[in-house]
């Protein structure tokens, strides 16, 4: 299997759309070069069209399964922790027997989906996220995506801000299938 020589920190962030696009195309570009590959998703509980395209390519997408918000965004850092460790377990203990991720550890790309509004909503800390990259190995790609994370932007290699010019949500038309989600 392919790794990276380098991993670097990514964020895809702003109003505007295609953040979450933006993080599927790099995962589905490294997928056909054989990186191993995980998309962990915050906020989102819907099954969407993408976690059925992916599936089909072997990338997968996790979706956090605890009643709360705040359980829900521990528990996926709980297995972003898993996923960039050397021997498959979190960092300060045992992962609970829902964290177990469908992957090899460490992953060459991890993508935390959304982590800007679970960041908003105080469920993850930039204390979190700095850990985290502590614990990412020089070979792992990381990719933040979500709203409102530029104040993370010191911690990137790389900040792409989507900015909305013009959007058709704005004339009423609602998100459409296959298109925005």
């Amino acid at each position: 299997m392919t790794h990276l020589d380098t991993g670097k920190v990514q964020i895809y962030t702003g109003d505007g759309k295609g953040k979450t696009t933006a993080a599927m195309g790099l995962a589905f570009r490294a997928t056909g070069y054989g990186l191993n590959v995980l998309m962990l998703q915050f906020v989102k509980k819907l099954h969407c069209s993408e976690h059925d395209a992916a599936a089909r390519f072997g990338l997968p997408i996790i979706q956090a399964t605890r009643a709360t918000p705040a359980d829900c965004a521990r528990q996926i850092m709980e297995m972003a922790q898993i996923a960039v460790s050397d021997d498959g377990s979190a960092e300060d203990e045992q992962a609970s027997p829902d964290c177990t991720l469908p992957c090899p550890t460490p992953v060459d790309v991890l993508i935390l989906d959304e982590v800007g509004e679970a960041m908003r909503r105080g469920f993850v800390t930039r204390e979190d996220i700095e850990r985290l990259i502590a614990l990412k190995p020089q070979t792992t790609e990381l990719v933040l995506t979500g709203r409102g994370l530029t104040p993370l932007a010191d911690l990137a290699d790389l900040v792409t801000e989507m900015r909305p010019v013009k959007h058709y949500f704005d004339e009423g038309l609602l998100a459409r299938k296959g298109i925005e989600y």
